[in-house]
């Protein structure tokens, strides 16, 4: 069982002692100093859950595909490593495994999920190897395994364990993880007696939220396997929006549960790297961009972004303030121009290795 020295974190030139996390607003990143004192840089993404287009129908049926707001979520990784006297390397890590496990309802939703997150990945190396060929002194595009070497069993007993140590704590992301799987219920600043039934409740889909949940912790690089990665000694930055804010929660709890017995636990060797994790505010509360923003009218809901499957234009963003921000942070660093020249001459690659996909995985219909 190996484990680093506590770290000593450099935010704007103060020093703060073991301090793990930081959070910081986007608009002012570039003129913070954040030290990560010879970490390497850790960013994550998913596939979420599939949405109903319409509220009578008994299977979701709404991806998420890639839009054009997606590099915005990476960008801020730029930002810092700018700054580092080392070059850092970059992981880019989907929990792909875990969606497939606890998102997808159907071998169906499993190929699309899989496909989208294979998308995604091809655009974001393009991206980074157009712009920013020299920022990381490697990019390692990977889908996290570790997270599902654990049996479902021992992640809701560490779930279990969590509840008793820290009911407050806990209680409040129980709450939040609620509000994500079923967001109609929680519409009011009063929680209804249908809310509140589902919160307490064993519901499937709440359960496997919250073992999703305990999963950040591997995801994340806070524990780790044999064989999952080839790790910095020193431990990793990692790097995530607002709503990381409730999965760092459960990786700081999670880890002083398991600290000194991990390996009694999971009865394998065990590597602790000694994180730190940062939270990056936006200006407007925009929905997480590998995401998605649907949009729900009248029964009705669709995605409202800029894809290659609507072929809308990047004047879309202009039109609509609250994901307008995510757009202007990336002209910050590409002009406008170049940026849209790169998502059009991008497009024939994606819907070829689309179709590819499409032909590999034996998915006859479009999506």
């Amino acid at each position: 069982m190996r484990e680093t020295a506590e770290p000593e974190v450099s935010t704007g030139g103060k020093k703060k002692q073991d301090n793990k996390d930081i959070i910081v607003e986007r608009k002012n990143l570039r003129e913070n100093h954040i030290d990560i004192e010879g970490r390497d840089m850790l960013i994550a993404f998913n596939e979420p859950s599939f949405k109903f287009s319409k509220k009578n129908l008994k299977e979701a049926d709404l991806d998420s595909k890639l839009n054009a707001r997606l590099v915005s979520y990476f960008l801020p990784m730029v930002e810092v490593a700018r700054k580092q006297e080392r070059r850092p390397r970059m992981f880019v890590v989907s929990g792909l495994n875990m969606a497939l496990k606890w998102n997808a309802k159907n071998d169906h939703q499993k190929k699309i999920m899989a496909i989208n997150n294979n998308l995604k990945f091809d655009f974001l190396k393009s991206f980074f190897e157009k712009f920013f060929p020299d920022d990381f002194s490697i990019i390692e595009y990977v889908v996290a395994q570790d997270p599902i070497k654990i049996s479902e069993n021992k992640l809701m007993g560490l779930w279990n364990v969590l509840e008793r140590k820290y009911p407050k704590e806990i209680g409040e992301t129980r709450l939040s993880l609620a509000k994500y799987k079923k967001s109609r219920l929680f519409g009011n600043k009063e929680l209804s007696d249908e809310a509140i039934s589902f919160v307490n409740s064993r519901d499937d889909d709440l359960i496997n939220a919250f073992k999703y949940a305990i999963s950040h912790l591997f995801a994340m690089g806070d524990i780790n396997f044999e064989g999952n990665n080839i790790h910095n000694p020193v431990g990793y930055l990692t790097v995530g929006g607002s709503k990381e804010k409730t999965f760092n929660t459960i990786r700081k709890l999670a880890l002083e549960v398991l600290r000194d017995v991990a390996e009694i636990v999971f009865e394998r060797e065990v590597i602790y790297t000694d994180n730190l994790r940062m939270i990056v505010e936006a200006e407007n509360k925009a929905p997480v961009p590998y995401n998605g923003y649907f949009q729900s009218i009248g029964g009705k809901t669709k995605l409202l972004e800029v894809t290659y499957e609507n072929n809308k234009s990047l004047d879309f963003y202009g039109e609509h303030e609250q994901l307008k921000s995510d757009t202007d942070y990336i002209y910050s660093f590409i002009p406008r121009q170049e940026y849209e020249r790169f998502w059009n001459d991008h497009r024939d690659r994606y819907l070829k290795l689309k179709r590819r996909y499409q032909e590999a995985y034996d998915l006859k219909e479009d999506f």
